[in-house]
């Protein structure tokens, strides 16, 4: 089977439009907060409903990808697509708190933990195995600080990996999670694997992270 993996799928909205896209390809969505694979299945009967069709190669799983398999504590935060698995900082850089600009002053703001709880979290590696994974065309992330960790969670996999998009902080100083990777690691990695960076390009314009554009071999 070939797949898109959708890591980190927020509302769902732009992996089920790439099914509708894309009907010859499978894709898999992940997002671990609680209630959002019945949002998103809302989401999905909306999109079918507003084109008249049924949309059969998409599927939602309500967990978490990353480097182990287990449960671990998930923190859903006000800002609620800044939860991860990753604690956020107490204390962050005057770069946040200290901004004019909108949006950062919502993420920074938001960035308080609203509840946790455990999660289920799999590796790619495993998900690959279980389910007969013979090439991922495109590796989408959005995993709030994990993105390196759900590629590690690939191993033996990584060789049928295409392509993909990561997000990740500009360096240490502007990180909001604990344990969050930077830049600079996720480039040093990259290198290790061969991987080859594309495109760099910034989130929104002014915001301390992001995204990577990369091929493998």
């Amino acid at each position: 089977m070939n797949v898109v993996f959708d890591v980190g799928a927020d509302d769902g909205f732009h992996g089920i439009l790439f099914a509708f896209f894309n009907p010859k390809i499978n894709i898999i969505a992940f997002e671990p907060i609680k209630g959002s694979k019945k949002k998103i299945k809302n989401n999905l009967s909306k999109v079918e409903s507003f084109f008249g069709i049924k949309i059969l190669n998409y599927k939602i799983y309500n967990y978490a990808i990353s480097n182990s398999n287990g449960y671990k504590t998930f923190y859903e935060t006000n800002y609620k697509v800044g939860s991860s698995l990753l604690k956020p900082k107490k204390k962050l850089d005057k770069f946040w708190t200290k901004s004019k600009d909108q949006l950062i002053k919502t993420v920074a703001k938001g960035l308080k933990i609203k509840k946790k709880y455990k999660v289920k979290v799999y590796t790619l590696e495993k998900f690959c195995k279980k389910n007969s994974i013979k090439i991922i065309n495109y590796l989408h992330i959005d995993a709030q600080g994990s993105d390196l960790k759900v590629i590690k969670g690939l191993k033996s996999f990584k060789k049928y990996l295409l392509e993909g998009i990561v997000e990740v902080s500009k360096n240490n100083k502007l990180k909001i999670y604990e344990n969050e990777q930077s830049y600079k690691e996720l480039k040093n990695q990259f290198k290790k694997w061969k991987f080859k960076i594309y495109k760099i390009e910034e989130v929104q314009k002014n915001y301390p992270q992001y995204n990577i554009y990369f091929h493998t071999n």
